[in-house]
């Protein structure tokens, strides 16, 4: 057209590819306590196994509790801890970004529990890292996930992902967890007669988003109608919770 060649535009007609949509799975509360559970049933009593076992379910719980992403609690070290204030210094994550959060006491709790163990099995530990694989090394993440999904299957909710039209249902994940903690929370400040849109600059700030729009994707649960919990995403929605 530009060139007149032709007069009318030959691809009007043409329909846009639909964008695909991604619909998470989210962990109800419930389902996240038996979750935690199962997790803590598969710890090895070992000598050899114990201690490790103890530090990735420990990420697990941090997932849940505190809604972080799988790499941040195994980066976390020793001296980013502070048990008197009840935080967690997480350092240069995604998008580079630095944040000081407060750990629920339920989590707190079994910090305190995991370090007591640790100094009773090695008083000589010199691991930099607040959750400590053998040998002076840092956690892998796939020892999470391994974890994780064996939980997962104990529970029975190993669902594998579907396509349905242009919309994709995923299965239980550890990043599933940070989902729910942020839709959770949302849900819990609803409960109290608040509003979750207020709450949303303090939620992003605590989840490591740049900008708490982000964090308004997960006020589309409220909008859910047909299935409880539901909530699609864009890829680059995705990309940035």
């Amino acid at each position: 057209m530009r060139q007149e060649i032709c007069e009318n535009n030959p691809l009007k007609d043409i329909p846009p590819l639909p964008e695909r949509y991604f619909v998470p799975f989210v962990f109800s509360p419930a389902q996240t306590e038996r979750l935690l559970q199962a997790a803590s049933q598969n710890i090895r009593k070992t000598p050899k196994y114990f201690l490790t076992d103890m530090a990735i379910y420990l990420a697990i719980v941090l997932l849940a509790r505190c809604g972080m992403r799988i790499n941040e609690p195994l980066r976390v070290h020793l001296d980013q801890y502070c048990r008197h204030d009840g935080t967690v210094y997480i350092e240069k994550t995604k998008f580079r970004k630095d944040r000081l959060i407060p750990v629920p006491k339920i989590a707190l709790t079994q910090i305190e529990n995991y370090l007591a163990v640790r100094t009773a099995l090695r008083a000589d530990d010199q691991n930099p890292y607040l959750l400590a694989a053998r040998k002076q090394r840092q956690l892998r993440g796939r020892q999470v996930r391994d974890a994780f999904h064996q939980a997962v299957k104990d529970i029975r909710i190993n669902q594998p992902k579907q396509i349905i039209g242009n919309i994709t249902f995923g299965k239980p994940l550890p990043h599933s967890l940070r989902h729910a903690f942020a839709i959770n929370t949302l849900n819990q400040i609803k409960a109290r007669g608040n509003c979750p849109q207020q709450a949303l600059p303090v939620l992003a700030t605590y989840m490591g988003h740049r900008k708490y729009q982000y964090t308004a994707a997960y006020l589309k649960v409220k909008d859910a109608k047909d299935i409880p919990g539901l909530i699609a995403f864009t890829k680059s929605q995705l990309d940035v919770i």
